[in-house]
């Protein structure tokens, strides 16, 4: 049984401690496509990739940052949506949530689900039909997200341990490998030091990135979410970041350039390389693990976005309804569970689509990067009294570089001048559909103008804040 609360009455249980916030700021980064978009990367720009990865962490931790800021300054389900409503208004709210979130759900993973699929099939063939492991693996997450916060935090929290410890353990066998061979892994690195590049990658080396912020939809359900958000976000990166320099620099020593560059499963051949053909075996479970952990932690944190977007009429009222009992917001649950096969559809289940769905998913992620970074500055100008319990440090650098560094990557994200239709026509065909459906749902279901601001709940009322600018 379903019922429908409003938002000033629906209560969340504060069950979330740091260790499950790490878990779900890390859950969409560790997927499949995060691995398959690092080593081709790896392959494209050679040693210039370990700058290009660089670069995007440190882009990374600003938009962490700024998340950060605006999920304690703003708390509330929506996230996105929340921040850009009171800022900028309702067309920015839904356009924001679309573009960033459902759209990496639509390309994203659905290509993750491709990779999963592909490679169960590659070790299991002929057992099921194609794409039926993907099928039935986003089904028992669907089903286990209905049960509710606790459960998802509890299995995102065993994915997340299971599928590090898989790529440090990968990492550090390459690297040790590659120490006890010596000279003989020469010739295979030296192929990575001639004709290397930088800016190329940079949109792959960000993709691997991106995410940790769908942990600020669980804020109200955090216990200590002042003291464990920033943290959790920030550290949830630099470990990611670690681990995937180690398994690079090791892929670079036993797999040629030319080798990672071209397979669809580059992250496969390097566990058979380290581990040989029982090692692939193995593989089978992480990659059920990797995909389960991305997959699971978008069911977790996008229909809540969702949820709270219905709470203020920016998307169909249905959204608003959540179950009786453990208040999970079903409908939106089942539509983003949805999401994934239509973009299966899309791409024709073809997982040679991977690398162009990424960039084009990356991409419309960024642009919601950049209206985070400048519902910030907006914020911190126009409401300055807004009580704020984490401020960006060395603010508005962070902010400022952010902007910067998003326009730069998006301006040059196509590896190659031939993939450059096909991205533009991923991307530019969901900007171009959500924006319009976002005006019009706006003006004429919701009769607002596009940028009509919403007060926040945070906000003193303006007589207080007019007594107090009189003291």
């Amino acid at each position: 049984m379903e019922r429908q609360q409003p938002r000033a009455q629906r209560k969340s249980a504060k069950t979330l401690g740091f260790s499950a916030l790490f878990s779900i700021s890390v859950g969409v980064i560790v997927g499949q496509t995060g691995a398959v978009s690092m080593l081709q990367a790896l392959g494209i720009a050679g040693a210039g990739f370990f700058i290009a990865y660089a670069f995007a962490f440190l882009l990374a931790v600003c938009n962490a940052l700024t998340f950060a800021e605006l999920a304690l300054t703003l708390p509330g389900a929506g996230s996105i949506s929340t921040y850009a409503e009171v800022t900028l208004g309702h067309f920015a709210a839904i356009i924001a949530v679309f573009l960033g979130y459902v759209v990496p759900v639509i390309f994203g993973a659905a290509a993750e689900l491709m990779l999963f699929d592909s490679v169960i099939g590659q070790l299991f063939p002929d057992v099921l039909p194609h794409m039926a492991w993907a099928l039935m693996l986003l089904g028992m997450l669907v089903l286990l997200n209905l049960a509710g916060t606790d459960v998802f935090a509890t299995t995102q929290q065993v994915l997340t341990f299971v599928i590090i410890a898989f790529l440090l353990a990968v990492g550090l066998s390459a690297t040790a490998e590659t120490q006890a061979v010596g000279a003989a892994a020469t010739p295979v690195w030296s192929g990575y030091l001639s004709g290397t590049a930088i800016v190329p990658v940079l949109v792959l080396c960000f993709w691997t990135l991106v995410g940790c912020e769908y942990v600020t939809p669980m804020v109200t359900e955090a216990r200590a979410p002042t003291r464990d958000l920033p943290r959790a976000m920030v550290a949830g990166l630099a470990v990611v970041f670690a681990i995937n320099m180690l398994f690079a620099f090791g892929t670079a020593h036993i797999l040629s350039r030319a080798a990672v560059g071209a397979s669809v499963t580059p992250h496969l051949d390097v566990v058979s390389a380290v581990f040989g053909h029982a090692g692939r075996i193995v593989f089978a479970v992480i990659a059920l693990t990797a995909s389960a952990s991305l997959i699971n932690a978008v069911l977790g944190a996008v229909p809540r976005m969702l949820h709270g977007m219905a709470l203020n009429g920016q998307v169909f009222p249905i959204f608003t309804r959540v179950s009786a009992r453990r208040q999970v917001p079903v409908a939106a649950l089942l539509f983003v569970g949805a999401c994934p096969v239509a973009g299966l559809v899309w791409a024709r289940g073809d997982p040679n689509n991977v690398l162009a769905l990424s960039i084009a998913a990356t991409i419309c992620w960024m642009l919601v990067y950049l209206l985070a970074h400048v519902i910030l500055l907006v914020l911190r100008s126009r409401r300055p009294q807004l009580e704020r319990p984490f401020r960006t440090p060395l603010y508005p650098l962070p902010q400022l570089a952010g902007i910067l560094g998003i326009l730069f990557v998006i301006l040059n994200s196509s590896p190659s001048p031939a993939m450059m239709p096909t991205i533009a026509l991923y991307a530019g065909s969901v900007i171009v559909t959500f924006g319009a459906i976002a005006a019009v749902w706006v003006r004429f279901v919701m009769k607002k103008d596009l940028f009509t601001l919403i007060p926040s709940a945070s906000e003193p009322p303006e007589s207080d804040v007019v007594a107090s600018s009189r003291k």
